[in-house]
């Protein structure tokens, strides 16, 4: 009879234990998905922190060329006003100088002219005009008179051939001024053309990074509502493998009743699992390798890892024989349960 209650009870342990392997696995296939799709959220996290730096520097770098725009705006302004200023400098040059030029001729023409009325409109030269006197006296007035008239035109004509030069000399100077401020202008446009493109490719790189930190956003949200689904999934799959360790536990307390081993059972027929939401073991009882150094040990307990500060509760009626430092175990409470169990 014992023969054949051992054997069911061993069919019953294998039937149970393969299927608390199975969730076991399922579980860490779960946890490893979920791992896996962390891993995914924290790398999309990223890309758009580093998306939204690559944003930020090109916002700056925006700000800074359009500084630099509007300055060039403001001196091309200052320039072209320089320029139409030379411009117009340049062409009252001109009008000077032509207007010399006419003087010039009219004086050259004018001369020419009171010689022929002073002597019978006669085309003379300077010697017949001084041959033709009739006496010493006569000769000397017309000598001196026609030196007089030549000297005066000559330094007319001179003086308005200075006046000529100095204004031709003027105007190149000026010209010289006007294609240097035209060059600078050019200069000018041209940076103020590659700033303008530098803005614009700037705002399409922004458009473009703002669209993609939006889809990502968008990714993240489904990366998170999967996480979610996975922590629902590995509770409820650890809560059905604690059910079929709780099972394999009342079996195991059944047979130990049946065998004599212990007298009684909890009083409410099971133990209550001590961790309310937190059922997956991390390391559970029998043989493990050791969690500090090398090698393997034997577990006498089984670790359910919960965050700081999760109530503990008792797994059925007992009485504490023992709480506080306990070495390995750190801040530990020993529980002595009816049934012998500790």
């Amino acid at each position: 009879m014992k023969k054949r209650r051992f054997l069911a009870f061993v069919l019953l342990f294998s039937m149970f234990g393969s299927g608390v392997i199975s969730y076991a696995d399922k579980v860490d296939d779960l946890k490893k998905e979920k791992q896996n799709q962390e891993q995914n959220l924290e790398n999309k996290k990223k890309s758009i922190n580093d998306m939204t730096t690559q944003k930020d520097a090109a916002f700056k770098e925006i700000v800074e060329k359009q500084k630099l725009i509007d300055q060039l705006d403001k001196d091309l302004t200052v320039l072209e006003d320089a320029i139409n200023k030379l411009s117009e400098e340049i062409q009252a040059s001109k009008e000077k100088i032509t207007i010399l030029e006419e003087r010039i001729k009219e004086k050259q023409e004018l001369f020419k002219k009171r010689v022929r009325v002073m002597y019978g409109n006669k085309d003379l030269n300077s010697i017949e005009v001084l041959f033709s006197s009739s006496n010493i006296r006569d000769f000397i007035s017309r000598y001196f008179m026609m030196q007089s008239i030549a000297d005066y035109d000559k330094k007319l004509i001179t003086s308005l051939k200075n006046d000529k030069i100095a204004l031709e000399k003027e105007k190149v100077q000026l010209e010289a001024r006007k294609e240097e401020k035209v060059a600078k202008k050019k200069e000018m446009e041209i940076k103020y053309q590659a700033y303008s493109e530098e803005v614009e490719k700037n705002k399409q790189r922004i458009a473009k990074l703002e669209e993609s930190i939006e889809y990502t956003k968008s990714e993240i949200d489904q990366l998170q509502s999967k996480v979610k689904s996975l922590d629902a999934n590995i509770s409820f799959e650890e809560k059905v493998k604690a059910d079929i360790l709780r099972s394999m536990n009342e079996k195991k307390i059944q047979k130990e009743i049946d065998e004599g081993k212990i007298t009684s059972r909890p009083s409410n027929g099971e133990m209550a699992w001590p961790l309310s939401g937190y059922y997956r073991i991390s390391s559970p009882f029998g043989w493990r390798n050791a969690p500090i150094g090398s090698g393997g040990e034997r577990h006498r307990g089984i670790d359910i890892p919960a965050p700081p500060g999760t109530p503990v509760y008792s797994a059925t009626d007992g009485e504490v024989i023992s709480s506080g430092w306990n070495g390995s175990y750190g801040n530990a409470v020993m529980i002595k349960y009816t049934n012998n169990i500790v």
